[in-house]
């Protein structure tokens, strides 16, 4: 079990970890405070997320021991952002000159002329071919990214 965490990218690990953490805190939280006032309600929710975490996290762990997941990496070449999307596209060429190009959540950042390395989950889902509907069917696909520039302070998180 330990052997394959040490196997998993830095990105799976730290997207597992900080998963079970969020979940353990909400608990956590909701015991202090279940304590103090005795809400019943709160404490309930508390054990939903906790439940839901450790679900979602072992769903990750099986995703990484599984090989289940795509690696793209490339040097950013260009991001462009439509004012009413939820999402950006990030336009990569990787090692051969092929250009690729990544619908990716607006929320992280990234700069041009850096080599990042995606992480998606593979997925099975049909390529419509409208941006919006590719982005909205392939939500829970992105894992994170990294700079592989050798400076790996600077990783992002789905």
């Amino acid at each position: 079990m330990i052997n394959g965490w040490n196997q998993f990218p830095f990105v799976l690990r730290r997207k597992i970890l900080f998963t079970l953490l969020a979940g353990a805190a909400s608990m956590v939280v909701s015991m202090v405070v279940f304590v103090v006032i005795a809400d019943w309600v709160l404490l309930i929710l508390g054990g939903i997320i906790l439940v839901t975490s450790l679900i979602l996290g072992q769903s990750l762990w099986a995703t990484a021991a599984r090989g289940q997941y795509e690696i793209v990496d490339g040097i950013c070449t260009g991001v462009s952002t439509h004012m009413l999307c939820r999402y950006r596209k990030v336009h990569l060429t990787n090692e051969q000159g092929e250009e690729q190009t990544l619908l990716i959540n607006k929320s992280s950042k990234f700069q041009l002329g850096v080599h990042y390395r995606f992480y998606f989950q593979k997925s099975n889902h049909l390529v419509i071919g409208n941006d919006y509907l590719d982005a909205a069917l392939s939500t829970n696909n992105f894992l994170g990214f990294e700079i592989v520039d050798g400076s790996s302070a600077t990783d992002g998180l789905a």
